[in-house]
């Protein structure tokens, strides 16, 4: 819609994750892993996850996959590491950038920046459908274990000292509990029309 580039910064935890997870026991300790991604070549978009060249959109994707970039995303090595690389992914062009500090610290002087929330139980229903669609699993048999999970990793990020999930003093709240994802698609793009107009 409006030509940017789309970056998704959870993947980019996440194959950090998958990365650690392929090293040996002595180089996964934060400095390590933190090294180990830095020297990685990620990208992450519509087009999918690909590490070094790897198509990794499927691997990534799993709950415990997601679980591990939720703890590595809280050592401050490893944040460093990728700050620096979304801040370099980014470099002269237009992007939407997804993530937890994107206004607070990776791109703190964004044109717009939106803090989008919903109601955890929407949320756990929006995950529980999205591992049903990759795994086939009913999902009455995962809705209570994925919202634990989003409860814990919420907490964790508000809580970490390096980075913590808040929403900046000039981001806009979206709550999306009732809305389609066209209309949310919709608001945003509102926003980012407006700020526009206001900055020029």
């Amino acid at each position: 819609m409006l030509g940017f580039c789309y970056l998704d910064t959870g993947a980019m935890y996440r194959m950090t994750a998958l990365l650690a997870s392929r090293s040996t026991a002595a180089s996964t300790a934060p400095d390590s892993v933190a090294r180990i991604a830095g020297a990685s070549s990620m990208s992450a978009g519509p087009e999918g996850a690909f590490l070094d060249g790897e198509d990794v959109t499927s691997l990534i994707r799993t709950s415990e996959l997601g679980e591990a970039a939720s703890l590595l995303s809280a050592s401050p090595p490893v944040r460093r590491a990728m700050v620096a690389k979304q801040r370099e992914a980014a470099a002269g062009r237009d992007i939407v950038a997804e993530g937890r500090d994107m206004g607070t610290v990776v791109f703190p002087d964004a044109l717009l920046k939106v803090y989008v929330t919903a109601d955890i139980a929407v949320r756990g229903i929006r995950r529980t459908r999205d591992l049903a669609r990759r795994s086939c699993a009913r999902p009455s048999e995962v809705f209570v274990d994925v919202v634990e999970s989003l409860m814990k990793r919420d907490a964790r990020d508000r809580e970490r000292p390096d980075s913590p999930l808040r929403r900046a003093s000039d981001a806009f709240l979206l709550d999306t509990s009732a809305m389609t994802v066209g209309e949310q698609v919709e608001r945003v793009v509102s926003l980012f029309r407006a700020a526009g107009r206001h900055g020029a």
